[in-house]
């Protein structure tokens, strides 16, 4: 019955492994082992019981009883039995079962014991037995002390049981018949049971792990395979008595039995390597998250190659960053990052790996690369390299073969090679997977989360105060106050720079205690889950605040950068993401309003969003489908000739129930709806078929259709209005759209393409309420206008107030200088035309002239006009 191998050191994992076919444990220790002396002290204990057993057997009279021996024909001494135990020993075939972690060994060695039962007396047979078996342990597997007197002290109490059965069963009958086969085989098998124990018992005092399941399963498969070699065996005592010039051909066969068996082992071997490779691959390709994927890659490495260690180290191209080693062998397989100390980085056969590119196959008793096993407590190793994109980017190496006998080899340098190429591939997938993952949840400029992980956090931290695990849960928007102007005066990189560093200083003023995530282009929102208390949150936002009082330099210049922030706390304010992000912003809005800087949502603030307004959401809806929309023109005069050059579109709404609505009431709702592209379709509509219906009566006008700030400036614009000027019959000079900075402001980049394109199609482009905005003479320069409109707010007052008057004169100038023809809007008397006809402004629009009128009107209207301009030449 073979015996072998307890691999036991002070901080290296146990190794149990006895009888044939017995299991060879092997476990991470827990996570706080025994230290090395008090786990030899455990076996060496143990190991004195089997003792104790084994010499209590011998002194019962029917284990020395020699039986019928003297009738046979051969008679074995002890140093026969010796070398028959030693030989089977030696033959020993690993075989790994149940993944990695476990090695079976069959061996002949039940010959062995079969042979010494029948022809030897009982103290040559227990004599012989421990003689060759611990020759075959000390000389051949080179086992230390504790692990040899274990394996001493368990084959004695084996020998001595299977002695007593053997003897007390087969009685003092014939030499050799069935109850001498029933003997010899329930010796056997019960010998094996007995070592099976011993090696449960070691492990649950070692480490206090076992399972009754396990001990049964391996008893079990031990029982078998004693089972199959003892009956071979009793061929072989046969065979002995008849004749014993039979040991030779028996001899030959078990030379070639085990050469075919050696060779169907390898076979089964190379199998078992193939499904593990398989496995692996398919286990480190299904898995996206980068972290799993290199648990996966240590775990099936040691797998594959049947080792207990396995590490990866990462190699870093920056000065000063020594390289990352990640292992596993930590308590529940956990992955351990350390930084590889300086002496292991310049260990030279890490390093060459590292520069050559060349594996390193290091077996035991190699002494040419002692420090790179001694310093990772290892017995032998194979070490590759782990190339990426950029070439090598670190390695892998296996260590500690579960194997008392065979060592690393050619083979599995191949292995390992192969495993770091699918290791390489799947961990360059999962950094690809975490960056899109990372990238769709933050903001690309700032690096914080955006609006898609905001609502996560949202979610979790409302979940968690609904289960009463959390009191509640405080929101913050924030607004960044004159940001706009900074971006137009200096440009949109030194614009995200800013964005970037204001990031950062709240990111830093936070602390960690919530979540700070960029919602907008200037816009940021803080979660603070667990904060329900109103003072708490206020202070938090005074400090954001002043985290931005210090000034930004920006070439050369300070800019300072204010925020506006607005409080909704949850349950006080409302209980769900929707709410609490609408009353946020309310509270923001009063905030930047008032300049108070920093409001707490009070009621009333979000007045404007009644039931009303979201049943009206739903007419409108209706009413652009039912047709509900009219168009009113404004007509345009030359402030030079007063003769009329076209008419402004503006949209009303015929509601029918409450009559007819002014823009003011019905736009905003569209703009926060979505419906603004029908809503801009439908009086596009209406007002190129009215240009087409002038023009064909001989009336050379124009027509200005207003887009909102909120249109959908795109292909789909760029399309409808091709279309609906060549279905009208209106040339595209004829139309002249009309937009706002602030809808330039919003996406400088697209909106700059599509103007472009409208440019080429040769419609007129004009901007609106030019002088509110941020952003005039950037974009004026910048952007294919013909045209703009001075806003009616400064030409209204521009006789009675200076400033407003310097402003339309600063205008006025500065179009005539770009060549462009200036609109001044709300004429309202004679002594304003005559002062912009002065400072030289082109046209007016004005209730002076007329005031919106509907199209079924603006006919009569203008042939009156031309009458009355007729008469007065």
């Amino acid at each position: 019955m073979a015996v072998s191998g307890i691999r036991l050191t002070e901080l290296s994992p146990l190794s149990l492994l006895a009888g044939p076919g017995r299991a060879q444990a092997r476990r991470v220790p827990p996570a706080r082992p025994a230290n090395g002396r008090q786990v030899s002290l455990r076996i060496i204990g143990v190991s004195l019981l089997l003792v104790a057993l084994g010499g209590v057997l011998w002194l019962v009279p029917a284990t020395q009883q020699l039986g019928a021996r003297g009738q046979l024909a051969l008679s074995l001494n002890w140093y026969t039995v010796a070398a028959l135990a030693a030989a089977c020993e030696i033959v020993v075939q690993m075989v790994q079962v149940n993944g990695h972690r476990q090695v079976r060994a069959i061996s002949m060695n039940e010959i062995a014991t079969v042979l010494g039962l029948f022809f030897a007396t009982p103290g040559n047979f227990v004599a012989g037995r421990l003689i060759g078996v611990l020759l075959a342990l000390v000389v051949w597997r080179r086992q230390g002390p504790v692990k040899v007197f274990f394996n001493g002290s368990m084959l004695f109490a084996e020998s001595v049981l299977a002695l007593l059965l053997f003897n007390l069963i087969r009685g003092s009958g014939l030499p050799i018949d069935p109850q001498a086969w029933a003997a010899a085989l329930i010796a056997t098998v019960c010998g094996g049971l007995l070592s099976a124990l011993a090696v449960t018992v070691v492990i649950a005092v070692v480490d206090g792990e076992t399972k009754r399941r396990d001990f049964l399963l391996e008893a079990g498969r031990g029982a078998a395979t004693s089972a199959l070699v003892t009956c071979i065996a009793l061929v072989a005592v046969h065979a002995l008595e008849a004749d014993r010039r039979a040991a030779v051909p028996l001899a030959v066969s078990m030379v070639l039995l085990l050469m075919a068996y050696r060779s169907y082992c390898s076979l089964s071997e190379r199998h078992l390597s193939l499904e593990r490779l398989y496995r692996f691959s398919h286990a480190v390709s299904s898995t996206p998250e980068v972290n799993e994927i290199l648990a996966g890659v240590l775990q099936h490495a040691r797998e594959v190659l049947r080792a207990d260690y396995a590490e990866i180290v990462f190699v870093s191209s920056e000065a000063g960053h020594q390289p990352l080693l990640i292992d596993s062998r930590g308590a529940a397989g956990k992955l351990r990052r350390v930084r590889l100390s300086e002496t292991a980085a310049n260990d030279p056969s890490w390093a060459g790996v590292v520069t050559s590119g060349g594996p390193l196959l290091i077996p035991r008793g190699d002494r040419t690369h002692r420090a790179l096993l001694t310093d990772r407590d290892l017995r032998d190793a194979v070490l590759v390299p782990l190339r990426g994109e950029a070439g090598i980017v670190g390695t892998i190496l296996v260590g500690d073969r579960i194997s008392d006998v065979r060592s690393f080899d050619t083979d599995d340098v191949q292995l390992l090679m192969t495993v770091a190429n699918h290791a390489s591939m799947a961990l360059q997938n999962g950094q690809l997977v975490d960056r899109l993952r990372h990238d769709a949840l933050h903001d690309k400029l700032t690096g914080l989360p955006n609006r898609n992980l905001l609502q996560q956090e949202m979610v979790v931290a409302l979940g968690d105060m609904r289960t009463d695990r959390s009191p509640g849960l405080t929101v913050m928007n924030l607004d960044l106050v004159n940001f706009k102007q900074v971006n137009d005066t200096f440009g949109l990189p030194l614009g995200d720079r800013l964005l970037q560093e204001v990031g950062q200083r709240l990111h830093a003023s936070l602390g960690g205690r919530g979540v700070l995530a960029r919602t907008g282009g200037d816009e940021f929102t803080v979660l603070l889950p667990g904060s329900d208390t109103v003072t708490v949150a206020q202070d938090i936002a005074g400090q954001l605040r002043c985290g931005l009082e210090k000034p930004v330099s920006i070439q050369g210049v300070d800019v300072e950068v204010g925020v506006s922030i607005g409080i909704a706390v949850a349950p006080l304010h409302g209980s769900d993401g929707h709410t609490l992000l609408k009353r946020a912003d309310a509270a923001m809005y009063y905030a930047k309003n008032s300049g108070s800087g920093l409001h707490v949502y009070e009621k009333g603030l979000d007045a404007n969003e009644t039931p009303e307004r979201l049943a009206l959401t739903a007419e409108l809806r209706q009413g652009i489908s039912a047709g509900q929309l009219e168009v009113y023109v404004q007509p345009q005069a030359s402030l030079h000739t007063g003769q009329v050059l076209g008419v402004e579109a503006l949209v009303r709404w015929r509601h029918p129930r409450h009559g007819l609505l002014f823009p003011d009431t019905f736009i905003p709702l569209a703009e926060r709806n979505g419906l603004i592209p029908q809503l801009t379709d439908a009086v596009l509509e209406q007002a190129v078929a009215a240009c087409g219906r002038w023009r064909r009566a001989g009336h050379r006008l124009t027509v200005s259709v207003n887009l909102s700030a909120r249109s959908n400036l795109n292909e789909n614009l760029i399309a409808s209005v091709q279309q609906l000027l060549t279905r009208h019959g209106v040339p595209a000079r004829a139309l002249t759209l009309e937009i706002t900075e602030s809808s330039v402001i919003r996406d400088p980049a697209r909106t700059r393409i599509v103007l472009d394109r409208l440019h080429d199609l040769g419609v007129g482009l004009s901007i609106d309420d030019f002088g509110t905005g941020y952003s005039s003479l950037s974009y004026l320069r910048q952007l294919p206008v013909q045209e703009v409109k001075i806003d009616k707010s400064f030409v209204m007052n521009m006789l009675a107030e200076a400033s407003d008057a310097a402003i339309v004169r600063s205008i006025v100038d500065l179009g005539t200088n770009l060549d462009l023809t200036v609109v001044a809007e709300g004429v309202e008397d004679a002594a304003t035309w005559a002062e912009l006809e002065r400072l030289g402004c082109t046209n007016m629009q004005g209730f002076y002239l007329a005031a919106p009128m509907p199209l079924a009107v603006f006919t009569d209207w203008l042939a009156a006009r031309e009458g009355h301009l007729a008469e007065a030449r």
